[in-house]
């Protein structure tokens, strides 16, 4: 996609505007690596300020920007495909997470609890509850 840039590449007051294929594209690269916006930012040497400006004044961005995270989401997409392929099981759970939502659960345990003195914290059918469902959680993590 080209890009709308100045005549000048200058903006009217100041110093010259680093927008330019360049810097966008060592900040798409950047973004396209799995980087967060602000480390994609310091990579390309424009403050996050800069970018934001730009999105604003150069719509166009936006779009270079989400193809660079498509690269990714691509790129990690495929790898978890060979993984799975290979017959290992991490990559499994992983895309059966990717698809599924009743995969998605959370294993994680509250446990809120207040001292009392003279008595148990909770009862003894809480405990077996809380001990059951750390041990599906253990077998959910394969450990």
């Amino acid at each position: 996609m080209k890009m709308n840039i100045d005549d000048k590449n200058e903006s009217p007051v100041g110093r010259p505007t680093k927008y330019n294929e360049r810097t966008i594209a060592r900040l798409c690269e950047a973004l396209a690596d799995g980087m967060p916006q602000k480390s994609a930012c310091v990579a390309a040497a424009i403050g996050v300020t800069t970018l934001n400006e730009w999105r604003d004044r150069y719509p166009e961005i936006e779009e270079r920007m989400s193809e660079a995270r498509e690269r990714l989401r691509e790129k990690a997409l495929q790898t978890v495909k060979a993984a799975f392929e290979n017959g290992e099981w991490r990559a499994a759970v992983a895309a059966l997470k990717l698809v599924f939502p009743e995969y998605r659960e959370s294993t994680k345990v509250d446990v809120n609890a207040v001292a009392v003195s003279g008595g148990p914290v909770i009862t003894e059918a809480e405990r077996l509850k809380l001990l059951d469902r750390w041990e599906k959680a253990q077998l959910a993590n394969g450990q």
